[in-house]
């Protein structure tokens, strides 16, 4: 079973992986039309321009500098009895349970510290200046972070010595988890609070991306959210409530925040954020 797993993703990850970012992306856009939870504040067409243009600049980056690194790395050291999995000499499956859990703490911890180090920030508070919070919030990153984040999951995969197969499955769930946390919807409460013990829920996200410093730095989990719980970073409900509450973050209120340039410009602007405006405004020639 273990060969036949292995063999069938890695003959067919990239179209499982197109067709599961495209069919929750579209599922995601349906269903926040027909049944929506924050009435947009700012134009859609302006925000999508913007937030798929840079998804596109991300994905063709990383194309180039990344092909297919994280599973090469996998092969490379599961082969060669290469990572702590390996050395503690973990049995496939276990390896493979632990494996996909290490791999989301890691990326509980990387999105901890893109919030604690100011270097860090200056490149993740692209994700966090969208003015509105939808299914497309959920590509809007800065591609020195798209770099930055690619070369933590390849040093961890080959650290751990994750099963390529655990690696394939992990980088699966990241379309479903990416745009189903950043979905501007409506769940019954009782669904949300089920969910939320184990995986995060679009509430549980949507807290994190508020503009009260408790609340923003709060609630990094990736897949899972027990994370957040174990180590005290765990919001339950923003204060002002889903449909009150202000996103985004002081200073970058101005509507130039959400183009292209802006995006790529932002980790260039001081913390002196009252300028920022203006010095969009010149980038992208005023408009």
């Amino acid at each position: 079973m273990r060969e036949m797993l292995e063999g069938f993703l890695q003959l067919h990850h990239a179209t499982l992986y197109m067709v599961l970012f495209f069919g929750t992306l579209g599922g995601v856009v349906m269903w926040e039309q027909r049944s929506p939870l924050r009435e947009l504040r700012t134009s859609l067409r302006q925000r999508w321009f913007g937030n798929f243009g840079i998804m596109f600049v991300n994905t063709a980056l990383i194309w180039v500098v990344f092909p297919g690194a994280a599973i090469g790395t996998s092969l490379a050291a599961w082969s060669a009895d290469w990572g702590l999995l390996r050395w503690l000499d973990v049995p496939f499956w276990p390896a493979f349970a632990l494996g996909i859990l290490l791999m989301d703490l890691s990326r509980y911890t990387e999105h901890f510290l893109l919030h604690k180090v100011p270097l860090l920030w200056r490149i993740h508070r692209v994700h966090h200046t969208d003015l509105d919070f939808d299914v497309t919030t959920a590509v809007r990153f800065h591609p020195a972070e798209a770099l930055v984040m690619n070369a933590a999951k390849i040093i961890v995969v080959a650290v751990l010595g994750v099963p390529v197969t655990a690696v394939l499955m992990y980088e699966l769930c990241y379309p479903m988890t990416t745009f189903w946390v950043h979905a501007n919807v409506r769940l019954p409460g009782w669904v949300d609070s089920a969910m939320r013990w184990l995986v995060l829920t679009p509430d549980m996200h949507r807290a994190h991306h508020s503009m009260v410093p408790e609340e923003l730095n709060s609630n990094y989990g990736g897949l899972f959210s027990f994370w957040d719980r174990l180590f005290g970073t765990y919001t339950r409900e923003p204060a002002a409530g889903h449909e009150n509450m202000d996103i985004g973050l002081p200073g970058f209120e101005d509507h130039r925040h959400l183009s292209l340039p802006a995006m790529l410009m932002n980790p260039m602007l001081g913390e002196d954020r009252r300028a920022a405006p203006r010095a969009v405004a010149e980038a992208s020639g005023g408009g």
